[in-house]
C-alpha cells in the first residue's frame, strides 16, 4: 500500500466508474447518508457523480501542500513509507464510498449502514497498524499540545493510539456484520469515541509524567 501510483490510479478509477454508469444514474444521486444508512441529501447527477473523485483529488493535493509548509517537514523522511500508506488508505476509503453511493443510486441492494460501518472499521484497523510509525509533524497523527511539545510523548501516544484504533476498528467490523441497525449506531459511536479519546487523554497524562521526570520541551525543527 505504499506505492506512489496507488492513490492517483484509484482516483482515475473513480472517474472511470462514474463515466461508465453515468447514463444509468437517476437525475438525483445521494451525497450523504444518515446513521441508519438511508440517504438524507441528494444532488444533481452532474456534478454529483464526480463529487467524490473531486474530493479525493483535492485532499490528495492539499496533503502535499501541507507537507511542504510543515515546519517539521524534514521529519517526513523518517516515515516516508507510512505517509504514502496513509494517502493510499484515504484514497481507498473514498473509492469505496464512491462506488457504494453510486451503487445505491443505481438500485443495488446495498445495506449502507452495514457497509459504511465495516469499511470505516477496516480503515481504522489499517491506520492503527501504522500510527506508531509516524513522527512528529503538524498535520498527520494525534496532534495535541503535548505530543507536539515532546517527541517522547508523541511516540508513546501513537503507540497507544495504534492499539485503540485497531480495537475500535475491529469493534466496528463486528458491529457492522452482526449487530442490527438501531443498536449498531450506538456501539459504533462508542467504539469510535473510545478509540479516539483514549490517546488524546493519554497524551496529557504522559506529558505530565515525563515533565515530572524532567524532560524539556523540544522546539519545532525546520
Amino acid at each position: 500500500m505504499s506505492r506512489r501510483w496507488i492513490g492517483p490510479v484509484l482516483i482515475a478509477l473513480m472517474v472511470a466508474f462514474a463515466l461508465a454508469v453515468y447514463g444509468q444514474l437517476p437525475e438525483q444521486v445521494p451525497t450523504h447518508f444518515g446513521l441508519s444508512g438511508e440517504p438524507d441529501d441528494w444532488t444533481d447527477r452532474f456534478p454529483g457523480a464526480f463529487l467524490m473523485p473531486a474530493i479525493a483529488a483535492g485532499i490528495y493535493l492539499l496533503l502535499f501542500a501541507l507537507r511542504r509548509i510543515d515546519p517539521r517537514r524534514r521529519h517526513y523522511e523518517r516515515f516516508e513509507e507510512t505517509w504514502w500508506v496513509i494517502l493510499n488508505v484515504l484514497a481507498l476509503l473514498l473509492t469505496a464510498m464512491h462506488v457504494l453511493s453510486l451503487g445505491v443510486a443505481l438500485g443495488w441492494p446495498i445495506d449502507m449502514g452495514k457497509a459504511i460501518t465495516v469499511t470505516i472499521g477496516l480503515v481504522f484497523v489499517g491506520l492503527g497498524n501504522y500510527l506508531p510509525r509516524l513522527r512528529s509533524n503538524w498535520w498527520i497523527g494525534i496532534r495535541t499540545p503535548w505530543t507536539l511539545d515532546s517527541e517522547t510523548v508523541w511516540r508513546e501516544t501513537h503507540r497507544v493510539g495504534g492499539w485503540t484504533f485497531v480495537a475500535a476498528g475491529l469493534a466496528l467490523v463486528v458491529a457492522g456484520l452482526i449487530i442490527p441497525a438501531g443498536t449498531r449506531e450506538w456501539v459504533s459511536g462508542a467504539a469510535l469515541a473510545i478509540g479516539v479519546l483514549v490517546p488524546l487523554v493519554y497524551s496529557y497524562v504522559a506529558y505530565r509524567r515525563i515533565g515530572a521526570q524532567g524532560e524539556g520541551a523540544e522546539a519545532p525543527q525546520a
